[in-house]
């Protein structure tokens, strides 16, 4: 995984990161809204994501070039996530449920 930081505000307790090599090092942000969109042709996800860069630190950075490192970035966190067993899924309603939860025996 790229090395960053992950950074906490005394004010209100949310997180953000900082890569802490590269390009782009020295950038705050944050991830929003994540989602995925299927492409069953091609065997694939495909991820969105919204983001908010908190402070640039004076960093230049073409729009197009971060999101694409971003993304990246992104999918090393989930993938690292899901080996760990430590991946936390908060918000946001499945419109695809059609019925509810239910805990398992095993």
């Amino acid at each position: 995984m790229r090395p960053h930081k992950v950074l906490e505000s005394k004010a209100d307790g949310l997180h953000a990161l900082q890569l802490t090599e590269g390009k782009h090092a020295g950038i705050i942000f944050s991830y929003g809204k994540v989602s995925f969109e299927e492409n069953a042709s091609k065997d694939n996800l495909k991820i969105h994501f919204e983001y908010e860069v908190h402070d640039n630190r004076g960093v230049e950075y073409d729009k197009q070039e971060l999101e694409e490192e971003l993304g990246d970035f992104l999918q090393e966190l989930i993938f690292y996530g899901v080996e760990q067993n430590n991946i936390t899924y908060t918000g946001g309603v499945d419109e695809n449920r059609t019925d509810d939860s239910e805990q398992s025996d095993l």
